[in-house]
């Protein structure tokens, strides 16, 4: 049997021989893979470092938008007509309207009331608090003291007086009897001394009268003191009669010029919510009150049927006579700070900024006491829009001062 080798078949190994790439071709492969690379990370960096530009085409200047309000100097605003903001604010125009009703209001109590006697002349005075009590009647009793002084200075005088009127007759008396021989001259001597002794006792005594009729005085006047600290005029205690009674109230510092005395007043007490009692202001306290910055004034209240008594509670509207008063509406009214402000026409769409001092509101309006006249165009609705740009405003308001 002739063995003959036999081929091995490439089938048997699994790649036929021909499609095997040579060690060349897998370098060359190799090569412009790594080149593609390079040549694509290279157009990147060329990118990154000069970046397309678009053509260039002419830039379109767009104008800023119009402000719709803005200030146009110190406490002046201009507002842009026809805007949406311009439609927004209602114009009004200050009106004049005759008004009773109060200017201010203030709560007080009654701290003083002339209770009826049983007999003529009897009538007593009851208070809300008896410090006040005390004060009262030690006051009386310093009256009491000035008229015994008084009386008592009186009568010094007289007795002074007629004592040495009735010692000088002696005097005289002697005299004539030491010149007619009856009477020694020793007697005439002793009574001239007695003379002596007499005017020197007799200014003695008036002047201790004297003496006690003015610290009788002082006392009264440091009493007086004392009800006037507690609110009480002693004026107003000696004339008011029972058909009246004595409210007090305290009115702030920056209301002090809506007060005056003789001014009309109506008063609701908490204890008689329907009824409604009128009155005057008596009087204004001299001094302010350190701690509440404010000013005690006292009203005489008429009660002729005697409903009130001490310590009653009292919501007291000041400002009650009959009067022309100025009306914007309340919503024109911006408060800042401690001041109040309104917007008020100047002019081709501008507005001024004018402080104003307000009243007592009346119904939807406000009264306006100073600052505004008759017929002024004022921005009612819609102007507390305007109030940060207020507050620039009065900021450069104040800084071009």
């Amino acid at each position: 049997m002739n063995h003959t080798p036999m081929a091995v078949s490439s089938a048997s190994l699994g790649t036929p021989a021909a499609s095997r790439p040579g060690r060349g071709e897998r370098l060359w492969s190799i090569g412009q893979f790594v080149a593609a690379v390079g040549v694509t990370v290279a157009f990147l960096i060329y990118l990154l470092v000069n970046p397309l530009q678009p053509p260039a085409q002419p830039i379109e200047r767009v104008p800023p938008p119009t402000e719709v309000v803005k200030i146009v100097g110190p406490g002046l605003i201009h507002v842009a007509p026809g805007s949406p903001f311009d439609k927004k604010v209602q114009v009004v125009v200050t009106r004049k309207a005759t008004l009773s009703e109060p200017m201010l209001t203030v709560t007080g109590r009654v701290v003083a009331s002339l209770r009826p006697g049983r007999d003529k002349g009897s009538d007593f005075w009851q208070f809300d608090s008896a410090d006040t009590l005390t004060a009262f009647t030690d006051w009386q009793k310093a009256q009491a003291d000035i008229a015994y002084a008084e009386t008592q200075l009186q009568q010094t005088r007289l007795l002074a007086k007629a004592r040495l009127e009735a010692q000088l007759e002696v005097v005289k008396r002697l005299e004539k009897l030491v010149e007619a021989g009856t009477e020694t001259l020793k007697d005439l001597t002793a009574e001239r001394a007695n003379l002596i002794q007499m005017e020197i006792t007799g200014r003695q005594e008036v002047h201790q009268a004297e003496t006690a009729l003015r610290v009788a005085r002082r006392e009264e006047a440091v009493q007086a003191r004392r009800l006037q600290q507690a609110g009480l005029s002693i004026e107003l205690l000696r004339s008011v009669t029972s058909d009246v009674d004595i409210v007090m109230a305290d009115v702030p510092e920056g209301r002090l010029n809506l007060v005056h005395v003789g001014q009309g007043c109506m008063a609701r007490f908490l204890g008689l919510p329907k009824e409604r009692f009128y009155g005057r202001v008596e009087s204004i306290a001299p001094v302010l009150s350190a701690e509440r910055r404010s000013l005690r004034v006292l009203f005489t209240i008429d009660d002729p049927e005697d409903k009130l008594r001490p310590g009653m509670f009292a919501e007291i509207g000041l400002g009650t006579d009959p009067r022309e008063a100025l009306l914007v509406p309340a919503d024109a009214v911006l408060h800042i700070g401690r001041a109040d402000y309104v917007l008020v026409a100047a002019g081709d769409h501008t507005w001024r900024v004018d402080e104003v001092q307000v009243g007592e509101p009346f119904h939807s309006d406000v009264q306006i006491l100073e600052g505004l006249a008759s017929g002024d165009r004022v921005i009612g609705k819609g102007a507390i829009l305007f109030k940060p740009l207020v507050v620039r405003s009065l900021l450069q308001l104040e800084a071009s001062r």
